[in-house]
């Protein structure tokens, strides 16, 4: 099992950063590995919605079935994936701090074998990093760039059948 981790001070709300990460149709803006999004089923951010997403990695393309096992809107997001022969466990924690956030993110993952034993394998762990930290740094450019719209974090949600939760700050 491989770990990696980053922590960046983001300029937007908790709010924003979270609705940012727990949208899945939004994650081609600043996910660096994703090459495209495949079906998504359930409230985005929602416990138990699910999508598939498709990355390069080590110069294969690689199917993530996903699945959200934890969110409180807006300080954790968590979601498991699997692949075929791995498998991921990417976690958020969205801390207010100063008027923005600080984003904690942690990821374990086991990566499928044929990339483990291919040549690159040694390398592709340096890239998965680079990636990892660019990926952070694309989330909290297009986060404060969000944030800077009118409005931004005020969002409605519909939360069930027939009921509207107001879900921005106050």
């Amino acid at each position: 099992m491989s770990h990696l981790s980053t922590t960046i001070r983001v300029e937007a709300s908790p709010e924003v950063v979270f609705d940012l990460i727990a949208d899945p149709t939004r994650a081609p803006e600043w996910q660096t590995l994703l090459a495209e999004m495949g079906e998504i089923s359930g409230r985005p951010g929602g416990v138990g919605s699910s999508y598939i997403g498709y990355y390069r990695v080590a110069g294969r393309r690689i199917e993530g079935r996903f699945v959200v096992t934890a969110a409180e809107r807006p300080r954790i997001h968590q979601a498991t994936g699997t692949t075929r022969g791995g498998w991921t466990r990417w976690t958020t924690y969205i801390d207010p701090a100063d008027g923005g956030s600080d984003v904690r993110v942690a990821l374990e993952y086991e990566l499928p074998g044929e990339i483990v034993r291919s040549v690159l394998g040694v390398l592709t762990g340096t890239r998965l990093q680079r990636a990892f930290h660019r990926t952070y740094l694309n989330l909290k450019r297009v986060a404060e760039a969000e944030a800077a719209r009118p409005g931004a974090g005020r969002e409605q949600i519909v939360d069930g059948p027939g009921s509207v939760a107001h879900i921005g700050a106050e």
